[in-house]
């Protein structure tokens, strides 16, 4: 018989049991979705991590593959999400980049991030413009020669800007050449000679032209400050001077200079040839009084007549053309140009901008804030992005002004890819650009902040592709279609304007199709391949032009040289031609990845082919423009690299392996921020 207490021991462990089998049935479903969704989870994150490592190799497309995978599996896996909006837009599908980060938006309605990278996005084709030169524009900054001790700039009476937004700075009383960088640091000071007195400054191609005014000479200069040659001497005859004031490079490399003493501007070659001359005292027609300053415009040369109080319009071979008068205009100093406009400097006026075209005047008012206006205006010039650096002699500073939709709006960041090949070394592929759209180019490591983790990193080094030697990829695109069979025997003889120039650190490849694409001849530096490559008749049925120009681009994007698509087409559209991917879709992929397409075309080329040669900084010749097609070459190899590299050495250590490290990067530049965030697997 079993006792009274082994009866109450069974009834209470049967009440457990009882309580515990309920307690299974009422969440076994939960327990079970949780470790679901976890499973789930886990598949989708070795999707995200092979969607990264294609990322990171720039193979956008695939990543999209891979980071679709994951979101399809794990729909709450932002990060995957974020990634994959990021991929479809360097890889030219803005549309589908659009709806991700607006999914995004739905689930983080206040994130900062998401916002800007759709304002970007929906932006990136308008266009500021500034061709009228007469935007809104606030007070940014002062670099006051006071601030400088080695660096000081004394009576300035010129500026010029070169391509980095490095400024340059004549000190008339000093005699010396100052140069500060694009944040308003300190580079070099430069004393041409003991007893010189400088004036006029101007830049081109690498090289600074300044003039001496007490030694009547020409001086050229290096970016290093270095001086390379001097030319002119004291005199009335050619190529000599009596007080030389400003001077102009044009866009062929020829040097104008104002002759001040003797009301004239002389002109020469590259090399301090002496090539012609114009003007001369009076107060008529083609006659100079005490001119100061001067501007190459496109075919013209505009010359501040200080004396007369006007400006006067020559053309490119000294031949006059008329004069311009500025109603309030009484001292002109200074003149330059920016975009469509020039840049007219009055000693007592102020700055008027003046439009050729439309012979329109606007008198410069800064909106805002009043500070900065200039006392006595010397000179002004405008950089790449517009901002205005006007030059005051009487504070003896440089006055900055920014246009105010720049100052107002954020910058785009983009990281293209993460490479941990030499890990502990890492190197951030990084594009930044205005809301516009349009690069921001030449910025330093005191504009860029890079946070591993949350720790800032201290060692950043920026100028990884500036120190590579210039050298040219170029993925040839050669259509094979019948229509373009007719022009076989042509397509050699259009290559070797090409093929002629190229140095054994250029490349080629030779990419062929129709309705198919195929590889005629990988990247090579052998002109004898390359032709062998295209004297093949390959031609068949079928255009997919979209196909072609999409897998060009894709061949350039990790490429580290100066690139360029070259396209040999008979210039003709099928209906098949962007049905793979569109105009829209090559333009902005492209773009993306600042990658020209040159389009070299037989007969007069579609609407559709010119559009995306424009659009992404290329051209359309036909092969009887010849001299367009001599130029193709110099075109890509002195383009400027938009790309950052940023190099540095991580914290992280071997036994971090597998360990996902996030990374920030933040860019400062004259009031304009930017954010992104990145990251890598620990290899």
């Amino acid at each position: 018989m079993i006792s009274r207490n082994k009866l109450k021991q069974f009834e209470k462990r049967a009440r457990a049991s009882v309580i515990l089998a309920a307690f299974i049935i009422a969440y076994l479903p939960c327990a079970f979705a949780e470790i679901k969704d976890m499973v789930k989870f886990e598949i989708a994150k070795k999707y995200f991590r092979q969607g990264n490592t294609y990322f990171n190799n720039m193979q956008y497309l695939a990543a999209v593959e891979y980071f679709r995978k994951a979101v399809k599996e794990f729909p709450d896996y932002y990060t995957a999400r974020d990634s994959l909006a990021r991929a479809y837009k360097l890889a030219g599908l803005s549309a589908e980049a659009l709806k991700e980060w607006e999914n995004l938006l739905e689930a983080f309605p206040e994130n900062a991030a998401v916002i800007s990278n759709i304002d970007n996005l929906r932006f990136q084709d308008v266009r500021a413009s500034q061709s009228h030169g007469y935007a809104d524009y606030v007070f940014h900054e002062t670099y006051p020669a006071s601030r400088y001790k080695r660096f000081v700039f004394h009576k300035p009476v010129d500026i010029a800007v070169d391509n980095d937004k490095s400024v340059y700075i004549t000190s008339f009383s000093e005699g010396n050449l100052v140069k500060l960088d694009l944040n308003g640091n300190g580079v070099f000071s430069v004393k041409t000679s003991l007893n010189s007195r400088l004036y006029g400054v101007d830049y081109h191609d690498n090289k600074i032209a300044v003039s001496d005014f007490r030694n009547d000479r020409i001086i050229i200069l290096n970016k290093r400050g270095e001086i390379l040659t001097k030319f002119g001497s004291s005199g009335y005859g050619e190529g000599q001077f009596h007080g030389p004031e400003g001077l102009a490079y044009n866009s062929a490399g020829e040097l104008y200079v104002v002759d001040s003493g003797n009301s004239r501007v002389q002109k020469f070659d590259d090399t301090g040839r002496f090539i012609l001359q114009f003007g001369k005292k009076g107060e008529y027609e083609g006659e100079l009084s005490g001119p100061t300053d001067l501007v190459a415009f496109r075919d013209r040369v505009y010359v501040t007549d200080t004396g007369n109080k006007r400006i006067a319009c020559y053309d490119d071979s000294g031949n006059f053309v008329r004069n311009i008068s500025i109603q309030d205009m009484e001292y002109p100093r200074g003149i330059s140009a920016m975009g469509d406009t020039l840049l007219l400097s009055d000693e007592k006026k102020g700055l008027f901008f003046y439009n050729p075209g439309t012979e329109s005047t606007h008198r410069f008012a800064p909106s805002g804030d009043a500070r900065g206006a200039p006392s006595r205006l010397e000179a002004v010039v405008a950089d790449r992005d517009a901002y205005l650096y006007c030059l005051d002699h009487g504070t003896e500073s440089v006055v900055l002004f920014s246009p105010a939709a720049r100052q107002y709006s954020n910058l785009s960041v983009e990281a293209a890819s993460v490479d941990v090949k030499s890990f502990p070394t890492v190197a951030l592929y990084v594009n930044v650009r205005t809301r516009d759209g349009s690069p921001v180019y030449g910025l330093s490591a005191d504009n860029l902040l890079i946070t591993e983790d949350g720790v800032p990193i201290t060692n950043l080094y920026t100028n990884y592709l500036k120190r590579l030697l210039p050298s040219v990829s170029i993925s040839l695109c050669v259509d094979r279609s019948r229509n373009n069979e007719a022009y076989h025997n042509d397509i050699t003889w259009v290559a070797e304007f090409i093929l002629k120039m190229m140095r054994k650190n250029d490349s080629m490849k030779v990419l062929n199709f129709n309705k198919n694409s195929w590889v005629g001849n990988r990247f090579d530096w052998s002109r004898r391949r390359t032709l062998r490559a295209l004297r093949a008749r390959e031609y068949g049925e079928g255009k997919n032009i979209g196909a072609a120009l999409y897998n060009a681009v894709s061949d350039l994007v990790p490429r580290l040289n100066r690139r360029a698509v070259v396209f040999i087409t008979d210039g003709s559209v099928s209906e098949d031609s962007f049905q793979t991917y569109t105009p829209a879709n090559i333009t902005s992929y492209a773009k993306a990845h600042f990658i020209p397409i040159y389009i070299i075309s037989f007969r007069e080329p579609h609407g559709q082919l010119k559009s995306i040669a424009e659009e992404t900084g290329g051209a359309a010749y036909r092969p009887r423009q010849v001299d367009g097609m001599r130029s193709i070459y110099s075109r890509i190899k002195n383009s400027e690299e938009y790309r950052y590299v940023l190099v540095y050495p991580t914290f992280k250590l071997p036994n971090f392996r597998g360990w996902w490290s996030d990374v920030k990067i933040e860019v400062n530049y004259k009031g304009q921020k930017g954010i992104e965030w990145g990251g890598y697997f620990v290899p």
